[in-house]
Parts: C-alpha cells; structure tokens; sequence
C-alpha cells in the first residue's frame, strides 16, 4: 500500500537529484553547499524518521567505505571517502525514510531494487569520472548489487520495526 506523496515529497526528490548530479559532474568544488544541503535536510527531517535516516547514511557511508578501502572502487582524485559522497549518504538517508512512510515494501523487493538501481548509480558515476573500478568492472558491479540487496533492506529494519510496533 502507498500513500499519495505531495509536493515536497517530489520536490525532495528532484533535489536528492540535482545535489547527485552537481555532486559528480563538479566533485568537491561544492561540497560546502551539498554538506549544508545534508544538514539541512536532516534537520528538517520529522524526529520519529531522523534515527532511521542518519542509520541509512551510516550505513551507505560505511558500504562506500568499504568498497574504497578494500580497493573494489576508487574515488577519482580521492584517497578515501570524498566529502560529496557524504553528503548525497545523508541526503539519501533522509529520502529514503521519507519514501518508506510512503511506501510498505517487504524485504525480498527491496534487496531486488537494491541490486538493480545501486550499481547503476555506481555505473553513471563511473562513466561521469567521479570513481574508478579498482578490480573488473564486472566484479565491482557484481559486489555493488549483493552489497546494495543487502544494505536497502537492512536500512529499512527500524521503519518496519516503528510501523509494527
């Protein structure tokens, strides 16, 4: 079942967008502004979702991590996380709770939405020059889509957990 999202909804939604976008195509010459962007939206975030939205983002930030330290990707320039990649994490994370007061979706297709869309976030900003594949491009891929069929149902737990209560 679905809720009918309004306006700010699909407006947070074109921002969530356009900070992504700005965030690659321009790296960290705006990182100020997408930080503030972050903060932003994490203070206006309801206080019943902001715990479920900062987990969301300390868990992507720390999914990026991983693959950048381990050496599956590299962030073009960057020894380490880039600064923008936080920002659009904890942009996200806001989003992403907001969407799932919207929407109730069960595990499995979250974990097959996780596999398909991640990577291909990954693949645009790869062929935008923000990151590099530090192992084939296939295998990266491949990580990306278990790492993500992972990452979006588990980041979902706290909403299902607040809505069941």
């Amino acid at each position: 079942t679905m809720k009918k999202p309004h306006a700010g909804f699909w407006l947070a939604t074109l921002g969530l967008g356009v900070c992504w976008l700005l965030a690659l195509l321009t790296r960290d010459r705006l990182n100020g502004i997408l930080l503030a962007g972050a903060a932003l939206a994490l203070i206006f975030t309801p206080a019943a979702r902001r715990k479920g939205a900062a987990l969301a983002a300390l868990g992507g930030i720390g999914m990026d991590g991983l693959w950048s330290y381990s050496g599956v990707l590299h962030y073009s320039g960057q020894h380490g996380l880039p600064l923008w990649t936080i920002a659009l994490w904890i942009g996200f994370g806001c989003w992403w709770y907001w969407l799932l007061d919207l929407v109730r979706a069960a595990p499995w297709p979250l974990a097959v939405l996780g596999a398909a869309v991640g990577p291909f976030a990954y693949a645009v900003s790869w062929k935008l020059d923000a990151l590099l594949p530090g192992v084939s491009p296939e295998f990266m891929l491949l990580l990306l889509a278990v790492g993500w069929s992972i990452y979006l149902p588990a980041v979902s737990w706290l909403q299902w957990k607040r809505r069941d209560s």
